[in-house]
C-alpha cells in the first residue's frame, strides 16, 4: 500500500482510459468495492464517469469471504439496472453469480477486481500497447498452439510435469484490423448460451479451456493465486483425469485445502478448468494475481468454473493460480521453454 494512501498523486491516465473509452453522457455506472479497497481507486474512477457526463453510483460494502461471492443482495439488483458494471473489489467478482446474470442480461462490466492499487494502476501491465496484445493473441493462437493442437505438457523447474487435451479448443482470435479500439468492452461469445460483454483491466492473456477430464500429473503454483496473492510457498496440485486427489505444501496449501471444502462444490475440484498464457510485455510481478496472470509467457491455470472461457464446468468456484516460468510442448514439439516463447507471437517481422 502506498505510505500516504488518502493521497491520490501521479498519472492518472492509465486508470481513466477504459471509462473515457466506453462510458458516454447519461449512463448509469455502478462501481462495485468493498471496505478493504485502496478508496483513491474508485474515487479516481467516480471522478472520471463524471466527468464524461455519466451518473455514478458507490455501491460499499464489507469485504466478502471468499472470491466469487456475490455481494449484498440490494448490490446484486442494482448491477442488473446499471448500463454498466465496474468490478473493483479485493475478492473476485468477474465469476460470481451476480456478474453472469448481469452480463446474460446485457450489462457489460469493466472487471479490475482483486486488491490493485492506485500505484498498480500507473505503471506494469496497464501500459502495455493494447492492439500489439490483439496480434499477439493472434500468434500465440496459431504459432504457439495451431488450430489442431491436440495434446499439450507443462514442466517447471520446480517439479511441475502436467498434460492435458486441447483438442476442439483452441480459439483463434482474428488479427486487429484498422477499426480496432483499445480498452473498449467487447462481447466474448465462444459460448453461444453466454454473451460475455467485459473488459478486464489489467490484461493480457490468450485463454485456453482445456478438454475437461483429459489432466494428468503434477501441477506446482509457484507465484501468486486468488486468495493469498504472492505465495510464500509453492501449492502442489496432483490431478487424475482432470480431478485434483491432492494439494501440498506449505501454509498456502493447507488453507486452500479447507477453503475448497469450506465454499466449495463438487466441481471446485476440476483441473484445469482455464489454462491461460501470459501476453503482456509490461506486465511485472505484484504478488497480486490480476497483474502476474498477464506476465509475459507466464501460464495461469484455473481451478473450478469454465463456462465463461468456452468449456462447460459449472462451479461456485474459480480460482486462478499462476506458474512464472513454463516449459511447454504441444504435440510432444517444444513450444516455448522457460517463459520464453520460441515462435514469433509479435506478427510480421
Amino acid at each position: 500500500m502506498h505510505s500516504n494512501p488518502t493521497m491520490i498523486t501521479g498519472d492518472l491516465k492509465y486508470i481513466r482510459l477504459p471509462f473515457t473509452t466506453n462510458v458516454k453522457p447519461g449512463m448509469q455506472v455502478l462501481v462495485v468495492t468493498d471496505t478493504a479497497h485502496d478508496p483513491r481507486v474508485w474515487q479516481v474512477i467516480m471522478s472520471t464517469i463524471s466527468e464524461m457526463g455519466a451518473e455514478p453510483t458507490l455501491a460499499m460494502f464489507d469485504p466478502r469471504p471468499a472470491d466469487y461471492f456475490d455481494p449484498p443482495k440490494a448490490v446484486c439488483e442494482a448491477m442488473l439496472k446499471a448500463d454498466v458494471n465496474v468490478l473493483l473489489c479485493t475478492t473476485g467478482m468477474l465469476h460470481a453469480k451476480a456478474n453472469f446474470e448481469a452480463m446474460r442480461a446485457g450489462v457489460p462490466v469493466i472487471c479490475m477486481d482483486g486488491g490493485m492499487t492506485l500505484e498498480m494502476f500507473q505503471s506494469g501491465a496497464v501500459t502495455e500497447d493494447q492492439k500489439q496484445m490483439a496480434v499477439r493473441q493472434h500468434y500465440v493462437a496459431t504459432n504457439i498452439f495451431g488450430r489442431d493442437a491436440k495434446m499439450v505438457r507443462v514442466t517447471t523447474k520446480f517439479g511441475t510435469d502436467f498434460t492435458y487435451s486441447v483438442e476442439g479448443r483452441i480459439h483463434v482470435p482474428a488479427l486487429p484490423g484498422d477499426d480496432f479500439v483499445p480498452y473498449k468492452i467487447t462481447s466474448m461469445t465462444r459460448n453461444k448460451n453466454f454473451p460475455r460483454p467485459r473488459f478486464l483491466y489489467p490484461n493480457g492473456e490468450f485463454n485456453i479451456p482445456p478438454v475437461e477430464n483429459s489432466a494428468n500429473g503434477k501441477l506446482v503454483i509457484d507465484l501468486s493465486m486468488h486468495q493469498f496473492d504472492r505465495l510464500k510457498s509453492h501449492i502442489e496440485l496432483t490431478v487424475k483425469d482432470g480431478i485434483i486427489t491432492g494439494i501440498d505444501g506449505g501454509p498456502e496449501a493447507w488453507t486452500l485445502r479447507n477453503y475448497l471444502e469450506k465454499f466449495g462444490d463438487e466441481n471446485c475440484y476440476v483441473c484445469p478448468a482455464e489454462a491461460s498464457v501470459g501476453i503482456n510485455s509490461k506486465a511485472v510481478v505484484r504478488g497480486v494475481q490480476r497483474e502476474d496472470k498477464n506476465i509475459m509467457g507466464s501460464m495461469h491455470f484455473g481451478i473450478g468454473t469454465n463456462i465463461d472461457v468456452g468449456g462447460t464446468i459449472h462451479s461456485n468456484i474459480h480460482l486462478d493460480g499462476v506458474v512464472l516460468e513454463p516449459t511447454v510442448y504441444v504435440d510432444g514439439d517444444k513450444r516455448m521453454e522457460h517463459g520464453r516463447f520460441l515462435r514469433n507471437v509479435e506478427g510480421p517481422m
